[in-house]
């Protein structure tokens, strides 16, 4: 029904990831003025929303606007656990029986239709995530669109490789043996697919959307506080569903408290076949040590690096790692953390620049962000929890004890919401020689540590040696010796950590591009899955087959 109209872009799509080229599926997404932003959320408030098999429970979920300090007190249909896998059961035939092109057609409608509301996404995003306006129509929406379209693709060509049937003939003694054999893709079963509070589209859509394409009924299970952006998604899918005569509940939102999480009961429950998770460290190392019965995918969070060695224009450089620590107030898997500077400085092309006047002025370029409000809103964004400000606050307060603390996590004034959680990078210096101690893996928020170290050599021995702690999903390295760019890249591959080399330009030093970049190698501890490779696609369905002899 769905799938021919939107065929020239599956194609495209797929001929992207053959070629890891830069492509995009959709149109850039014009954000919402403030007022209108408010009012697409305000169209929710004191709605429930029905996104599931049928059940009495309703929770009004505990969603804080970051930027107006308003509960958006929308209701979800909340099935236990029984009742979401039971919905789910009655899905499955239907949706498998349906064809390959039937459900990526459903998959590709429904990005159509989610791109077509983008701007109303955008603002159910910004005000239950933190984002602004305008990463919320980038990054959680035109690049997660494409993230999501680039699953789909893999999925479809990764089903397709086999021929549905095929004659097959071969002499056994004096005997032509004559066989018909006929190949199917079948799903593993219902797949759980858990987001997380700050960036849920980015990861969310890709797994729903491989799942669904392959088969797989999927139960949505977004973070308690962060709802509503998930939520329209997957009420866009389910109408999709509808139109295209498979059932709603072949995906399904699970809506839980903190008081009273499901995940963990749907994860161990042997009906759930698959598993992807977005989140803590912590819970996704429970997930793959404890769920013993479905295939588990896991994105979680690292120390991620930065070298500073040499560079050709230290305030430029400067400039982007400050706009790096800022962006989203941190609150990306990708943003940088532990930055190590030499004992004898960063060359740069103007000469060697000492390590405290590397550090004044990267502590300038973070105050050139924190003092243009409109620039900083546009940038920092809010942070998503309350809890992320107070780790903040008391790590500052730790450091200034004892002395290590370089810059303070302050507020800016945004120019549109007075009273947002708003804040911006704290810097703390460290030296590991003399016994600072540093986190033990991610500190969440716009936190960075610099890190005094002997040279390149021991920033990378520190670095890589973290990395197999604790896991990284971004590093970054400044250098202008080629030779040492390629001896710096070898030894983060053998930690199984990509690297991002000199990137100094508009483009933020966190972007990763859809069809091009892998986000997450699945070689440390930050996740086990990597968007989008075949394996993320090709476990979540295996084939069958029949053969019947035909007669010579």
């Amino acid at each position: 029904m769905f799938f021919d109209a939107h065929l020239d872009l599956l194609k495209a799509a797929a001929e992207a990831n053959r070629t890891r080229a830069a492509w995009t599926g959709y149109a850039p997404i014009t954000p919402p003025d403030v007022e209108q932003a408010d009012a697409f959320v305000g169209a929710y408030d004191g709605a429930t929303l029905q996104l599931s098999s049928s059940t009495r429970t309703v929770i009004t979920a505990d969603e804080v606007s970051p930027y107006t300090g308003k509960a958006l007190d929308v209701g979800y249909s909340a099935p236990s656990a029984d009742e979401a896998l039971a919905g789910a059961a009655g899905a499955a035939a239907a949706l498998r029986d349906a064809g390959i092109e039937s459900r990526v057609g459903v998959c590709l409608e429904a990005l159509h239709r989610i791109h077509r509301r983008g701007d109303e996404f955008a603002a159910a995003t910004s005000h239950t995530t933190g984002q602004s306006l305008g990463m919320a129509c980038s990054g959680s929406g035109t690049n997660a669109l494409d993230r999501g379209l680039e699953a789909v693709a893999m999925a479809w060509a990764a089903m397709n490789r086999v021929p549905e049937s095929v004659e097959w003939q071969q002499t056994f003694g004096r005997s032509e043996v004559k066989l018909r054999k006929r190949f199917r893709p079948r799903p593993l079963g219902t797949a759980l697919v858990v987001a997380c509070a700050s960036f849920p589209a980015w990861n969310a859509y890709p797994a729903i959307l491989a799942n669904l394409a392959t088969g797989n009924p999927v139960l949505v299970k977004p973070h308690p506080r962060s709802v509503l952006a998930t939520a329209l998604a997957v009420g866009v899918i389910r109408e999709v569903l509808t139109e295209a005569g498979l059932p709603a509940d072949s995906v399904q939102l699970v809506v839980d408290t903190t008081d009273d999480p499901v995940a963990a009961r749907l994860a161990t429950d042997p009906a759930v076949r698959i598993v992807d998770f977005t989140g803590s460290p912590t819970f996704g190392t429970w997930l793959e040590r404890n769920v013993q019965d479905a295939l588990v995918f896991t994105e979680t969070a690292g120390v991620n690096t930065v070298i500073l060695d040499s560079v050709g224009d230290l305030s430029a450089t400067m400039r982007t790692l400050a706009g790096g620590l800022s962006l989203f107030s941190g609150q990306m898997c990708t943003t940088p953390q532990n930055i190590y500077i030499p004992d004898g400085g960063v060359r740069t092309d103007a000469g060697v620049v000492s390590r405290d006047e590397v550090v004044a002025a990267l502590t300038s370029a973070i105050e050139d962000i924190a003092t243009a409000p409109r620039r900083a809103a546009a940038v920092c964004g809010a942070l998503q929890s309350d809890a992320t400000l107070q780790s903040i606050d008391a790590l500052a307060d730790r450091a200034e004890a004892d002395g290590t603390l370089i810059r303070r996590a302050a507020p800016y004034e945004h120019p549109d919401h007075p009273q947002a959680r708003v804040v911006t990078p704290l810097l703390i210096r460290v030296d590991p020689r003399r016994g600072d101690a540093l986190p033990a893996g991610e500190q969440f928020g716009p936190v960075a540590f610099v890190i005094d170290c002997a040279d390149r050599e021991s920033a990378v021995e520190h670095a890589t040696a973290t990395i197999r702690s604790h896991g990284a999903i971004s590093s970054y390295l400044y250098s202008t010796d080629d030779a040492a760019v390629d001896a710096v890249a070898d030894a983060y591959a053998d930690a199984g950590a990509s690297l991002s080399v000199n990137l100094v330009s508009s483009m933020p030093m966190q972007y990763a591009a859809a069809y091009s970049d892998y986000h997450v190698t699945g070689l440390n501890p930050a996740g086990n899955a990597t968007l989008t490779d075949e394996s993320f696609v090709a476990g979540r369905f295996r084939m069958v087959q029949d053969r019947r002899q035909v007669e010579a």
